[in-house]
């Protein structure tokens, strides 16, 4: 199974590795990166996902931070920081079972 788990990963590296030297279309690199990127250091699939408690932002929001946003729309920059490292990086925990 380890074998077959480091085969993947190296057919998956040459596929990535090659898109650039033979005619291959976008959406095949793009799903061998999306694979590769979710084959974890002992070859299992993990799915990555995140969560943002908008609500627990809310509440650490100033009076003053939330008069903003209730009038412009306008998040603080540490909430867009909090939320621009979990929209679509994968900044979260990694299952390396």
């Amino acid at each position: 199974m380890e074998q077959r788990r480091r085969n993947v990963r190296a057919a998956l590296e040459r596929i990535i590795e090659k898109a650039g030297d033979v005619d291959v279309n976008a959406s095949a690199v793009v799903g061998a990166v999306s694979a590769y990127a979710r084959i974890n250091s002992r070859g299992r699939w993990v799915e990555r996902s995140e969560t943002v408690d908008f609500a627990e932002m809310f509440r650490r929001m100033s009076p003053d931070e939330l008069d903003n946003y209730a009038k412009t729309g306008a998040l603080p920059e540490w909430c867009k920081a909090a939320i621009g490292a979990t929209a679509g990086e994968g900044q979260g925990p990694v299952d390396e079972t």
